[in-house]
Parts: C-alpha cells; sequence; structure tokens
C-alpha cells in the first residue's frame, strides 16, 4: 500500500512543521521509490538547510479494501492545488513541459510553483547528459576515453528529431501512432556497435517520418506551426533532441551500443598497462577488478549533469525557498 506517509496532506505537514518547531521540514511526493534518491541529491545539494522527508506513490487502497496501481504522477498533479512549501512534488517532465501550452497536465505543472519538473522527458535522460558520459567512462575504469560523446549524441538527436516533433505533435492530439513508448522500436542496438546503431537508427527514423508524412499529409502544417512553437524554449532545440525523448529506451540504447563496449575496452587497456608495468601486481589488479560494477546500474547514479536544465530546476527550486 502507500507509505504511511502519503496520508499526510499539505495543511498536515504545514502544520506538524509549526508544532514541532522544524521550518525546514518538507514532504516531497515523488512518482516511485527509485526517484527518491536522484531529487534527494538535488534538492539537498540546492538547500542543504531543509529537512526533506520522501513519499514515493506506489499503490493505494481502495474503499473497497482493495489495492490498486497508480500513475504517482497523475495522483501528484491531481493533489498539488493544494501544496505549500512544507509540502511539495517533484515528477519527471516526460512530453508535459513541452506540450505546456496545449495539454492540461503540462499547463498544470508549468503552473504550479510547488511542482518540480525535470524538464528532460525523465531523470534517465539526466543521467544520460553527453557532456558528462567521458568523465563516467573515466570514472569507471581510471582511463580516459577518446570518443566523443558530444559529437554522437548530437549526431543521434539530429537524426530523431523530425521523429521528435511528429511523436510530440501526435501526442498533443491524442493519437497514439506514435506514442512515447514508440521510442523503444527507433532507438535501436546493434552489436553493440555505436556507428551500426546510429545507422539502424537513422533508418528507423526516416522510414517512420515518411510513414506519418503519409498518413498524415492533412496534418504537416499545423506540426510544422507546432514545431515554431517548441524551438522557440530556450532548452529545447535540434541539437539536444535527446533530452526530450522516452528516458528508458535512450538508457538502454546508450548502455548498449555505446557505454558498456567503452569500458569494456577501457578496462582491458588499463589491464594491459598494469600487467606491463615495472610495478605490476597481482593484488593491485585484483583491487582494480573488484571495483568493477555494473554499467547500468552506476549510470543511474551519474548524478555530474549541469547545465541550462539544471540552472531552471534550480530557479523553480529558489521560487519557494531563497537557495542564495
Amino acid at each position: 500500500m502507500a507509505t504511511l506517509e502519503s496520508a499526510y496532506n499539505p495543511q498536515y505537514s504545514e502544520n506538524a512543521s509549526i508544532l514541532t518547531g522544524d521550518s525546514d521540514r518538507v514532504t516531497v511526493e515523488v512518482e516511485d521509490s527509485i526517484d527518491a534518491e536522484f531529487w534527494h541529491g538535488l534538492l539537498s545539494g540546492l538547500c542543504p538547510q531543509k529537512n526533506f522527508h520522501f513519499d514515493p506513490y506506489r499503490t493505494v487502497l481502495k474503499e473497497d479494501g482493495t489495492e490498486q496501481r497508480v500513475s504517482g504522477k497523475s495522483r501528484i498533479i491531481e493533489s498539488a492545488k493544494t501544496f505549500n512549501q512544507w509540502h511539495i512534488g517533484c515528477v519527471d517532465s516526460d512530453y508535459d513541459w513541452l506540450l505546456s501550452d496545449y495539454i492540461r497536465d503540462g499547463n498544470a505543472i508549468t503552473d504550479n510553483k510547488y511542482l518540480i519538473q525535470t524538464y528532460a522527458y525523465s531523470i534517465e535522460n539526466l543521467m544520460c547528459m553527453s557532456n558528462t558520459l567521458g568523465d563516467f567512462c573515466q570514472n569507471m575504469t581510471e582511463e580516459a576515453t577518446e570518443f566523443d560523446f558530444i559529437d554522437y549524441i548530437t549526431r543521434l538527436s539530429q537524426i530523431i528529431y523530425p521523429l521528435l516533433i511528429w511523436s510530440v505533435y501526435l501526442y498533443s492530439q491524442d493519437k497514439k501512432t506514435f506514442s512515447p513508448t514508440s521510442w523503444r522500436n527507433i532507438l535501436v542496438n546493434a552489436e553493440k556497435d555505436a556507428e551500426k546503431s546510429l545507422a539502424l537508427i537513422a533508418e528507423n527514423t526516416r522510414t517512420k517520418v515518411e510513414e506519418l508524412d503519409k498518413d498524415f499529409v492533412s496534418d504537416i502544417e499545423e506540426k510544422d506551426r507546432m514545431e515554431v512553437k517548441l524551438t522557440e524554449k530556450k532548452l529545447f532545440n535540434r541539437n539536444d533532441a535527446y533530452l526530450f525523448v522516452r528516458g528508458h529506451d535512450l538508457y538502454d540504447h546508450l548502455v548498449n551500443s555505446v557505454i558498456s563496449p567503452i569500458i569494456m575496452h577501457l578496462r582491458e587497456q588499463h589491464y594491459e598497462k598494469q600487467r606491463e608495468s615495472d610495478n605490476y601486481h597481482k593484488s593491485a589488479l585484483r583491487e582494480y577488478q573488484a571495483k568493477q560494477k555494473s554499467v547500468r546500474k552506476l549510470l543511474a547514479k551519474n548524478y555530474l549533469y549541469k547545465g541550462d536544465i539544471y540552472d531552471s530546476i534550480s530557479r523553480d527550486v529558489s521560487a519557494i525557498w531563497k537557495t542564495d
């Protein structure tokens, strides 16, 4: 069932902070328990004086006593009208921020100062920010990579951008032809090879865009008008399209086709250097091997992201509590 604290409403949170004398205590509703660590790190970094307590949604108890799985995000948005500085919500933006001028949820999030959003599609997109992945690989292997993540992900973004515009437009029209979950069929993996995968992604994207151009020819003009309006948003552009596709699929593609092969190569490179060193010790090599962890799990803790999106989140947090 839902956590005990989920029964606490914003008024309760406010009264509790006053009665206990702990005015810095803040209840934070998040979509799921796996999101709590990310939001705790972000909020605590910006507001170290605050005492954040996280309340993830899982299931709710219905009136007949049965449990029902719910979307944490929908429940948070539904109750957010009563939020205050002692009780806030943190959510993935999905397509809602892009469509804040077009759909109800997007408007509800953007217009509520007590709802903090990722701006990117999800937390997973932020973990995959291109300017962090070189450092991530080096931290995992103690070796620097020559792979240009910024160039690769920029090319990926430029390839998928026309399909992203179609996907966002169709979503705004409540048409399921290419929904956010459809990205799993586009962001494919090929033999753990970045360039082969990128070529397949380009082919899949081109085919799907041609199909949508044909099936929705009467919508093209309206879709193009939406694109113009979307590009007026500071955070959205052709080179950063990867931040706005479904994060799980982007994450899988980069882990399987790009990051894992690079890390495997760097680890082997490090082994060779150790073996050839005059100071080679088997114990040092065993220690290095013992440090090797799952790429997938550690990327989920890649909190190195900074830049315009972080600045936007920081400004939203500052609107609730002064952070300087």
